[in-house]
């Protein structure tokens, strides 16, 4: 719990890591960042469309992994990861869907791995309706996600926090210097 909330102070200082937190979609590259819907934790407008891609093609060791932690997930339909071999504007090589948030998996999946070079997030939604895990008389509103990426060649952390155990109360970044 301590970690969480270190963690929390430690990144609220943060505004922006690898794009503009506001933004729909984009090309990532750094070797960690901050992805959330726009406008979040306050409703986005609907219908969505948005499409993050970390590339990892780069990196400069082979055992490289990109790996999403679900630090602060509120939506419970309509976000994908796939993973590709090789992506660009004119190819897609090798696609693989990993993981697709639903309602049985949204408070039991702590993070995403691959070890592609490439890993797409799509969020589509044409209604916010019934999408949203916490909205309760305005009282707990809080309307999409707020995601940390890392590129790294260690392993997923043991100690990383979801929004069931350390992100009810504000942001919740699960992001390391």
């Amino acid at each position: 719990m301590w970690i969480c909330i270190y963690i929390i102070l430690l990144c609220l200082s943060v505004q922006f890591i690898d794009g503009s937190k506001k933004g729909c979609g984009g090309t990532l590259t750094a070797a960690r960042g901050i992805i959330s819907t726009p406008n979040f934790p306050e409703p986005f407008k609907v219908p969505i469309n948005c499409q993050w891609v970390i590339d990892a093609q780069f990196s400069s060791s082979h055992n490289t992994s990109i790996v999403v932690y679900l630090t602060q997930l509120f939506v419970y339909e309509g976000l994908t990861f796939t993973e590709y071999q090789i992506y660009g504007d004119d190819y897609k090589i090798n696609p693989k869907v990993i993981h697709k948030v639903n309602e049985t998996n949204i408070s039991r999946t702590r993070w995403v791995k691959t070890f592609q070079s490439f890993l797409v997030i799509d969020l589509k939604l044409n209604t916010a309706d019934s999408v949203h895990l916490r909205v309760l008389d305005k009282f707990l509103d809080v309307h999409g996600f707020n995601i940390t990426y890392e590129i790294t060649t260690s392993s997923v952390r043991s100690h990383s926090c979801t929004m069931m155990d350390c992100g009810f109360t504000g942001n919740c970044y699960d992001y390391y210097t």
